[in-house]
């Protein structure tokens, strides 16, 4: 996947794989993504090319040194070389020996391009580039070939005559990239965007649309939300362990389930369950989080990979965190798209007659742009609380008087309905500091949240926007609809919780609207709930190095 920079000193003295030459000619911000902040997206043009090299990425034959046997012939695979001098390190597919001469053979998956030179120029810059490392190692290298799998086909490629001065001119270019606190600027309406893997994380259309209006409306580039879903492991006393390319659950030494880790996009965990430490393992290998809740399902931690360095992006977001002046606009996003939000819900929703309450909330939000200071929003925050949650009685459908709600209450919630709110938050809570991680964020650390022990700040921030579009909506659908009862709730000494078969109710009502899919009111195409908090998540990291001018909430109409 991609190379890290562990054991080297600076970006002066950096080694620059010889892939990244290549993607940095195809396009600088895809080499910077790729090779400082380790991003890696898998599409089925990478899957494609995995395959093609299987052969190839085995270790057979020995490139020996010229010095020694100067007229060795034979063929090695899967060969890395490396020039202190050049400023490189390849792994090469294949070297073909021959009577002092070495002839580098690249494998590609497509076929060769029409005209005089049969690759492209990234292919061009990478095959010279192992062409000007093995002249390193003494060998005479007359040319490079390619092997086309999707025709058969080899061909032969020629070093151009000023080899070295260009390869050294894209390595200073790398290096140079290396030192930005953020990635290059975005191709600019590029056919090449189509085909690269890492649009979702470059988001190029996105970003230029965003920024200051620059661009046009954004390209269908966005795959389809992943294929792979969270999976929520409920069952008291289980066991969950790994075999093979699966995680199995087990209870009371019987398999009651098994799911393909590549379906899972990350693993819920509630009370005591044991998690073997093999899993533990493969879900960091394979950047899969797993996050932790208590029995009563309270948002306990999570356990992630090291992950892309993403350290400047990161040192960003605690400056600005740390100063009041720098943090307001991003805290006072939050605020007014939250209220903004709940007052859409109601409309909606409510079958009283609330025009005033809606007036009220409309110039609370309009308040929010004016506040000062984060205390002030608070306060402002709080206001629309009381009369959103005063109204909320009036979305619900339900004739129970079990169901009855008198305001919002929590730790512990006294009442079913708050107690369906708090499981809801903290569902959202989850995927919103799946979101931050995923946008290279540390979720603890927030602009309007300030930061706490044991509460991760940053995504409380992206959950407000988030929280009546998603968990209000999931409650009042779940109880509109008769699928949480009475019999789905656990009573102690005054407090209220979900039971098991209440939580899992729950869950399936939150993951049907994540799922909905919508039409984002800033970018124009549809994308899930899910995706969206993501994206606003790879906003606000882009607003936080200042390539946006501003974060924008989320808000529906």
């Amino acid at each position: 996947m991609t190379s890290t920079r562990d054991d080297r000193d600076s970006a002066d003295t950096a080694l620059v794989p010889v892939r990244i030459l290549n993607e940095h000619v195809y396009c600088p911000r895809l080499a910077w993504l790729e090779w400082e902040a380790q991003a890696f997206v898998e599409n089925a043009d990478t899957a494609e090319g995995s395959d093609v090299h299987r052969r190839v990425d085995e270790q057979r034959g020995s490139l020996p040194l010229v010095d020694n046997d100067p007229n060795a012939a034979g063929t090695a695979t899967s060969v890395t070389i490396s020039s202190a001098r050049l400023g490189l390190i390849s792994k090469l597919d294949k070297v073909e020996l021959g009577s002092g001469e070495a002839i580098p053979v690249e494998t590609k998956k497509g076929a060769p391009r029409k005209g005089k030179v049969p690759v492209w120029e990234p292919e061009l810059a990478q095959l010279t580039a192992q062409a000007l490392l093995l002249r390193e190692q003494g060998f005479e290298v007359p040319h490079a070939e390619v092997f086309f799998a999707e025709s058969r086909m080899r061909k032969e490629i020629q070093i151009p005559d000023d080899a070295e001065e260009w390869i050294s001119g894209l390595v200073a270019e790398v290096r140079s990239n290396v030192l930005r606190p953020s990635p290059p600027p975005p191709l600019l309406d590029d056919p090449k965007c189509g085909r690269c893997s890492l649009v979702t994380v470059c988001l190029p259309d996105e970003t230029n649309l965003l920024k200051s209006g620059e661009g046009t409306a954004p390209r269908r580039l966005i795959a389809g939300d992943s294929p792979a879903q969270p999976l929520y492991v409920n069952t008291p006393g289980a066991f969950l362990r790994k075999r093979s390319k699966r995680l199995v659950l087990e209870h009371e030494g019987e398999e009651i389930g098994n799911r393909r880790m590549i379906d899972i996009s990350h693993l819920a965990v509630f009370g005591n369950v044991t998690v073997s430490a093999a899993v533990v393992r493969a879900c960091l290998e394979e950047d899969i989080p797993i996050l932790w809740f208590t029995h009563g399902g309270w948002f306990s931690g999570y356990s992630i990979a090291h992950g892309g360095s993403w350290v400047a992006r990161r040192q960003l977001q605690f400056g600005i965190a740390a100063d009041p002046e720098q943090a307001l606009p991003f805290a006072t996003a939050f605020v007014e798209g939250k209220i903004r939000n709940q007052r859409t819900l109601l409309r909606r929703l409510s079958i009283a007659e609330i025009a005033d309450e809606l007036d009220q909330l409309k110039k609370l939000a309009k308040q929010a742009r004016s506040c000062d200071r984060v205390a002030g929003l608070l306060g402002v925050e709080g206001a629309a609380a009381r009369i959103y949650f005063q109204n909320l009685p009036s979305m619900l459908r339900s004739d129970d008087s079990q169901f009855d709600f008198n305001g919002r209450n929590r730790r512990p919630p006294n009442d079913p309905v708050n107690a369906m709110l708090s499981f809801a938050y903290a569902l959202l809570l989850r995927d919103t500091t799946v979101a931050a991680i995923a946008a290279g964020l540390d979720p603890q650390v927030g602009f309007l949240h300030q930061p706490h022990f044991g509460r991760p700040s940053l995504a409380l921030d992206l959950a407000e926007e988030f929280r009546p579009l998603i968990a209000d909506s999931a409650v009042i659908m779940a109880l509109n609809n008769g699928e949480v009862k009475e019999r789905h709730f656990v009573r102690r000494g005054g407090a209220v919780s979900l039971n098991k078969r209440g939580r899992a109710a729950m869950i399936k009502s939150y993951e049907r609207r994540v799922a909905v899919s919508a039409t984002h009111p800033l970018f124009g195409y549809k994308t899930s709930y899910r995706r969206a908090m993501e994206l606003q998540a790879r906003q606000l990291a882009s607003a936080l190095e200042g390539d946006l001018d501003q974060y924008r909430a989320l808000i529906t109409r």
